[in-house]
């Protein structure tokens, strides 16, 4: 399969929004339980203050996956508090085209980014049901440093990817 990786545009919001609520819809493969509109999803990955980068896996025209990237908040009072040097990412892809290298090309980009900024560890949440998500975060070298129970019931899973120095 031919797929290439970009930054992305305020112009793929609505294709980053369905992508994201056909996942939703799926049930089990995020955390999110709730349907966003293109206005939220900008706000929340776009215009976000901590926000540090999108990038989308696309074929042809047609945007298969994404990832998001931001700075922790450092005023953050949940659970998992994370130093302000660290970051949180989050990967979307399609599922016809889940296991096909997309995941990794678009963590690449992330990964270049966010190494550039100086940002010294990744952190990445998953529901602890969620064996694909699990795998690729495994797969890119990312390690489990906490679990915990949010505010849905559901027992978490929070991994990270730490920078060498």
């Amino acid at each position: 399969m031919i797929f290439s990786v970009r930054k992305a545009e305020y112009g793929d919001i609505k294709k980053m929004s369905n992508i994201l609520n056909e996942i939703i819809n799926e049930g089990g493969h995020t955390l999110q339980n709730s349907i966003t509109t293109p206005v939220d999803f900008r706000r929340n990955y776009f215009t976000n203050p901590f926000s540090l980068c999108n990038h989308v896996a696309t074929q042809g025209t047609k945007i298969i996956g994404f990832q998001f990237l931001e700075w922790s908040d450092p005023n953050w009072s949940g659970v998992d508090k994370l130093p302000s040097d660290w970051g949180l990412i989050a990967t979307y892809v399609s599922k016809n085209v889940r296991g096909l290298g997309v995941g990794k090309q678009l963590f690449e980009a992330t990964r270049l980014t966010s190494n550039d900024k100086g940002m010294c560890s990744i952190s990445a949440t998953m529901n602890s049901t969620n064996k694909g998500a699990i795998g690729y975060y495994e797969s890119l070298g990312f390690c489990e440093y906490f679990t915990f129970e949010n505010e849905y019931k559901q027992t978490c899973i929070s991994k990270r990817f730490d920078f060498r120095i």
